[in-house]
């Protein structure tokens, strides 16, 4: 499991690459920290990103405001300590991690997934008469 945590980790700095965050996301980012109480992201705790867990899923944050949320949390020198809790976490309690909702699923990390009715279509070999 440890490697699937550092490809995740892996996955979403590759990600925090790619982005070109302008003042006015980074000051979205901000509002978040302050509402945590983060200073200095390098010296960010469990016990932070708990707390940034709740703020997101209280504010009703967008799937892609948290997946750049974390990418600037990697650019910014959080560890892969905490960048891993974050990744494994299950915030809507569905049994699906934060990475695998928002790199795999593309689903709302905060909106727990309802599995996909299964369509049963009838067999073709079977003919079955009812009588009543």
């Amino acid at each position: 499991m440890p490697e699937t945590k550092h490809l995740q980790v892996q996955e979403l700095s590759r990600f925090a690459q790619e982005q070109d965050f302008n003042q006015q996301y980074r000051q979205y980012f901000g509002d978040v920290w302050d509402e945590v109480g983060v200073r200095d992201i390098s010296k960010m705790t469990i016990q932070d990103a708990e707390q940034t867990l709740k703020v997101l899923a209280d504010s009703e944050a967008s799937p892609q405001f948290i997946k750049s949320l974390l990418a600037q949390a990697a650019i910014d020198g959080a560890t892969p300590q905490v960048l891993e809790y974050f990744l494994a976490s299950d915030i809507d309690g569905d049994g699906r991690t934060l990475a695998q909702e928002l790199f795999q699923d593309g689903t709302n990390p905060l909106q727990p997934d309802t599995p996909k009715a299964q369509v049963l279509s009838p067999s073709p070999t079977e003919d079955l008469d009812w009588e009543i």
